[in-house]
């Protein structure tokens, strides 16, 4: 009965615990986006603190371009691990080297900041105790002792910024961009496989892919 009880308030806890994991708060278009594209050569770029999460991001993004039958190009393949903090190419030089992929288009994510809040849940408590019942007093004592507790315990809760960029590589003109958060996914990178097909589906829905 006990843990009949314990799983009964786990669940309800669950239940209202669970919120959307994602979620976009700013989408822009630029209204000369119409007269571009649609782009089927994408140079994909994404920029983390974490160096293995931009290869791992890089990576799932690009499978999934190639899967719609896009071509995309890594930024890892032609650029050095953080590059932002690189003075070995200039502005021409990046578009140069970009060109030469032969790619027409730059698809940017950056993760703008974490933000994690840790909170403190405090334990509950449960009688399970009928009403009405009144026998010997050794007979009430043993029916309203059982208790059954629930520990506090202390939780974390991450949120991930998110920016999307897309610009056209021959006049490097922001043609769309989205603010997103991640609201406490397992991992970025897991949460990413989901997150790849939002971000297409919205580039689809502007005409600047076409798959």
């Amino acid at each position: 009965m006990k843990s009949k009880i314990i799983l009964a308030l786990l669940f309800i806890a669950i239940l209202f615990g669970c919120g959307p994991s994602q979620s976009i708060t700013v989408s822009w278009i630029n209204p000369d986006a119409y007269t571009k594209g649609p782009y089927k050569s994408i140079f994909v770029m994404v920029l983390a603190e974490n160096v293995s999460t931009n290869f791992d991001v890089e990576g799932r993004m690009a499978a999934t371009i190639n899967s719609r039958g896009n071509k995309a190009v890594l930024s890892s393949s032609v650029f050095p691990p953080n590059l932002s903090n690189s003075e070995n190419f200039s502005r021409e030089q990046m578009a140069e080297a970009i060109k030469r992929t032969g790619c027409d288009a730059v698809f940017i994510i950056a993760v703008l900041d974490v933000l994690s809040v840790e909170t403190y849940n405090p334990g509950t408590s449960y009688y399970p105790m009928n009403y009405g019942m009144y026998g010997s007093y050794y007979g009430y004592y043993n029916h309203y002792y059982p208790q059954v507790y629930s520990p506090g315990y202390y939780s974390t809760d991450r949120t991930y910024y998110i920016e999307t960029n897309f610009y056209d590589l021959e006049s490097d003109l922001l043609l769309w961009s989205i603010q997103s958060e991640a609201h406490n996914p397992a991992s970025i990178e897991g949460w990413f496989n989901e997150y790849s097909y939002l971000l297409l589906g919205e580039l689809k829905k502007e005409g600047l892919i076409t798959k």
